[in-house]
């Protein structure tokens, strides 16, 4: 009977479920390539800040995001924080805007990073940073003013190059050390240049397989992979925009993806008033056609041709983007084992995709319900550590289902989207 009833409200909110939804913030990451840094090779003349921030205000307008996250804003106080009121005063707060505000500039080398928010939509409530050998990674909680939910962004920008995997994979174990200490990283994500070659890499199985499994994060569009100079990945591919040297912009075309927002569990599953909206990311300006060419030639038709232009100017990276729908409460649970987690890849096309993890191999039951209750399938798994399964659903309609999996001591429950 119980069981029963937890499927009904599930039902329930599944019909109502946009009116729960009570706003959608984009979240936009973008390393802005030594802005207000000048170097030996990046200088006043190939990679001017005044230039670079018409650049930005360009793709800003077109993309209105409502959080900015940045990588390699320049330099050591005070010009980190000149570097902020610029960008505030010429690249966001422009052409009759003033939703934007900023949190406090933080950061000890020439290239920090910083967070722009929208004032009318969040509030900064704290920030704080973790310490690494080669620079902070920086920790933001901001509240969604209509909603009242709290989300928390994590900054990095990792050391870059090969040959330095043990530095990437140290400076993320220190985040995760971090996010240990606090017991779980609820509605969190974390951005930047991560520099990573592959998902072998230390630093993303860090962030992906942690020690400690409610710290984990996930990829959104679920790409792993060994992403260096494949075309296979070619559409999240974020660097180098430019196959040309003109001394500062990294070249030899598309062919890395340096740039993540991955998301933790809450907010992938939508168990605490925070969702990622599927379909959502995109690699701004990445056609899929890239593949060790430049973001400009041949035509790019994905944006018009001045945001192009912009992105082809402004940096050797692209920006990523992402959408989540804060508000959306109540129509799925959260395990009631932290040692399980199970994630469901919404939209759902033909096939049920679904991770298993946990701590110890279990024997799991898998229902799916449509949105009247009914159920459809039932599926039994055995998980031993870390499942990737998957269930054919090609032969039912669009629309939603309720995903309900049972174990030992496990108890957890998804919203299924089924979309062609």
């Amino acid at each position: 009977m119980r069981i029963r009833l937890e499927i009904l409200l599930l039902v329930l909110t599944v019909f109502s479920l946009q009116s729960f939804s009570q706003g959608r913030i984009k979240v936009m990451s973008y390393n802005l390539l030594n802005f207000n840094n000048y170097t030996s090779y990046c200088t006043a003349q190939n990679n001017p800040h005044e230039a670079k921030a018409g650049y930005l205000a360009t793709i800003v307008a077109n993309q209105q995001p409502d959080i900015l996250c940045c990588c390699e804003v320049g330099g050591k106080n005070p010009t980190l924080t000149y570097s902020i009121s610029y960008i505030l005063g010429n690249s966001l707060n422009v052409n009759g805007v003033t939703r934007w505000a900023s949190a406090s500039a933080s950061g000890n080398t020439y290239l920090n990073n910083a967070l722009f928010y929208d004032k009318t939509k969040l509030k900064l409530v704290a920030q704080t940073k973790v310490d690494t050998d080669i620079r902070e990674i920086n920790i933001y909680k901001l509240k969604h003013l209509t909603s009242n939910d709290t989300l928390k962004v994590a900054i990095a920008h990792l050391k870059a190059g090969t040959g330095y995997e043990s530095q990437r994979g140290t400076e993320i174990q220190q985040l995760v050390n971090y996010l240990i200490a606090q017991g779980n990283n609820d509605n969190f994500i974390v951005c930047g240049d991560f520099n990573v070659y592959g998902a072998s890499e230390p630093a993303f199985q860090n962030l992906v397989n942690p020690s400690y499994l409610p710290v984990a994060f996930y990829d959104p569009v679920n790409q792993m992979g060994e992403w260096a100079n494949n075309w296979n990945y070619s559409e999240y591919h974020t660097q180098s925009t430019h196959t040309d040297n003109n001394g500062c912009f990294s070249y030899g075309g598309m062919d890395d993806r340096f740039d993540f927002i991955l998301m933790s569990g809450t907010i992938i599953n939508g168990t605490k008033g925070i969702t990622y909206h599927p379909n959502s990311y995109w690699a701004v300006g990445q056609d899929g056609y890239r593949f060790n060419g430049s973001i400009d030639s041949p035509q790019n038709n994905t944006l018009p041709s001045n945001v192009i232009d912009a992105l082809y100017n402004m940096s050797d990276h692209l920006p990523v983007v992402a959408e989540l729908d804060f508000g959306d409460v109540g129509y799925a649970s959260e395990s009631t084992d932290a040692g399980f987690q199970s994630i469901v890849q919404n939209p759902v096309s033909d096939v049920l995709t679904m991770r298993f993890r946990t701590e110890k191999p279990r024997d799991v039951s898998v229902d799916l319900y449509s949105s009247l209750g009914v159920l459809l399938r039932h599926y039994q798994a055995n998980v031993l550590a870390d499942e990737v399964l998957e269930y054919d659903v090609a032969d039912l309609p669009n629309g939603a289902y309720i995903v309900n999996v049972r174990s030992e001591g496990v108890s957890v429950s998804h919203r299924v989207i089924k979309a062609e």
